[in-house]
């Protein structure tokens, strides 16, 4: 059986579409416009863990390391370490000035319910930074958090400031 060449999920020779993320598999799914299972989204996640994710976040599942879903979990956030490291090793690039030039700050100050697509993507990019400081902190018993949350306070300050100008 072959695997999807975007996120390893198994699949079949009769499939046109990988049914975890959405990525084409065939010519003829390559030369569709409107593809029948058209994934609209951004992130390292795919549907399948993003579904497996909302669910524990809902209460409807547990965390069971020993599932297929975990596993596949698993490995995506494997892939997006492995992605970060190569990011990691290009000299000058600064991560925050990288997802500061994508964002919108207006955004962020607007109520959830109010949030545009982009608006709420943003708001999540900014949450998932710092929780992810916190997982880090957490797993490692460490005390980053704080201190870099320190240092993007001093960032917003100067961004500001530059704004202002």
């Amino acid at each position: 059986m072959p695997y999807c060449t975007n996120c390893g999920g198994q699949v079949k020779d009769i499939h046109h579409y990988c049914g975890a993320c959405g990525q084409t598999l065939s010519d003829i799914a390559e030369s569709e416009t409107d593809p029948p299972m058209a994934v609209d989204r951004e992130g390292f996640l795919s549907l399948r863990s993003l579904s497996y994710v909302n669910n524990l976040l809902n209460g409807e599942q547990d965390l069971d390391r020993d599932s297929v879903s975990y596993t596949q979990l698993s490995r995506e956030v494997s892939a997006a370490f492995a992605d970060f490291a190569r990011l990691a090793m290009i000299k000058d690039l600064d991560l925050l000035q990288l997802w500061a030039a994508g964002s919108s700050s207006e955004g962020l100050n607007t109520p959830v319910e109010d949030m545009s697509s982009n608006q709420f993507r943003d708001w999540l990019a900014a949450i998932g930074l710092s929780r992810t400081l916190r997982m880090y902190d957490e797993s490692l018993h460490t005390g980053f958090e704080d201190d870099f949350n320190e240092r993007l306070q001093k960032l917003l300050e100067i961004a500001g400031e530059e704004l202002d100008s």
